[in-house]
């Protein structure tokens, strides 16, 4: 896993996990990840779209 996508679940365990009773229940990142789906909390489309969107962000600056 990236850096960045660590970065990433690591700001949102914090974030989203800092008060849930089942936390310790989730030990790799897809567990996190399904909780937090299935609690309203991720939408990896979303994500997505957000990194799509700095992509592009990115070129026009840099090309």
């Amino acid at each position: 896993m990236n850096t960045n996508k660590q970065d990433q679940v690591t700001r949102n365990l914090l974030q989203f996990c800092y008060n849930c009773e089942d936390a310790h229940l989730c030990t790799t990142e897809e567990a996190c990840k399904a909780c937090w789906a299935e609690n309203g909390l991720y939408e990896e489309e979303a994500e997505a779209a957000g990194a799509e969107e700095t992509r592009q962000l990115l070129q026009f600056y840099y090309a």
